[in-house]
């Protein structure tokens, strides 16, 4: 009899996190709903929706013990999810396709606490004059689907490189690496870390870095954790295979990179020594560009 009375007092233990956890696998559902209507064929089907899945992330988030949910159906419906490694917070990030040539991008980041701080990020990137030099708040954030984190140190302080995916416009592609810190508890993107030289050109430290390429060619642009270090494909003009857009940057099967030192990321010149012979011969991707959505990745 007391065992019996031992068992029921856990389950009755258990079974409010038990109803809490299916109440936030409720909420995925119907924010995977939403998710999935941001990819409707109509436009204004699609704006609803992402304004609908915003709003209602933003209220499920700011719920206690929201952080302990996974939401791993959000890759399905491409979502990203990223927590940092130190488990601080993670980050929510998303695409809207407006038109064939536009792209616009919504996020949040969710702090780890038991009763989470919650911050909207507002895409601000078709209004920035110096994207690569400027200091950026959530709410003129320079958006991007983001596939990658590394926290990193710089004076004593916490920063978190990320790396991101932006669609950009009809012809180019572009990757993304940016910097968050939190300064007064309000994260913060860019900083003076990334120290570049390239050849022929005078040295320059940026805030941000990225790396535009033709929709017709892949780039890589990610942490690599045997080399410890970030590497990219190195880029060359060469025609483009759409009329309209006249020379296209695509890679020339070199690499080149950056390496962390000092709390800055210093520019590295040919990772690898192997290039192609010939310049790349790309087939155009006839739909992408024109509503396609992105592979999460390199």
């Amino acid at each position: 009899m007391k065992a019996i009375l031992s068992v029921l007092s856990a389950l009755i233990l258990l079974t409010p996190a038990f109803a809490q956890e299916n109440s936030f696998s409720k909420y995925e559902e119907e924010l995977s709903e939403y998710a999935f209507a941001m990819m409707d064929s109509l436009y204004d089907n699609r704006v609803l929706a992402a304004e609908s899945f915003a709003k209602r992330l933003e209220e499920v988030l700011q719920m206690p013990n929201s952080y302990a949910h996974p939401f791993r159906k959000f890759k399905e419906v491409s979502v990203s999810v990223l927590p940092s490694e130190d488990d601080k917070f993670r980050i929510f990030t998303w695409q809207l396709r407006v038109s064939k040539e536009r792209y616009i991008y919504g996020g949040v980041i969710q702090t780890a606490n038991k009763k989470p701080k919650v911050f909207a990020l507002t895409d601000g990137s078709d209004a920035l004059p110096r994207p690569h030099s400027e200091v950026l708040s959530a709410d003129k954030w320079y958006g991007a689907l983001y596939y990658n984190i590394k926290p990193m140190s710089k004076k004593n302080s916490k920063y978190y490189t990320l790396f991101g995916f932006d669609a950009h416009s009809l012809y180019t592609r572009r990757k993304v690496m940016d910097v968050l810190y939190f300064e007064k508890g309000e994260p913060k993107f860019g900083a003076p870390v990334f120290n570049i030289q390239e050849e022929g050109k005078l040295p320059r430290t940026d805030h941000r870095f990225i790396l535009e390429y033709s929709v017709a060619a892949r780039a890589t642009l990610n942490y690599n954790e045997e080399l410890k270090m970030i590497v990219y494909d190195h880029l060359i003009p060469f025609p483009s295979p759409y009329d309209e857009e006249g020379a296209a940057m695509m890679p020339d099967g070199s690499y080149h990179g950056f390496k962390l030192k000092r709390g800055k990321w210093n520019s590295v010149e040919k990772v690898f020594t192997h290039v192609q012979q010939n310049a790349p011969i790309v087939k155009p991707k006839l739909g992408a560009g024109r509503g396609k959505d992105p592979i999460l990745g390199n």
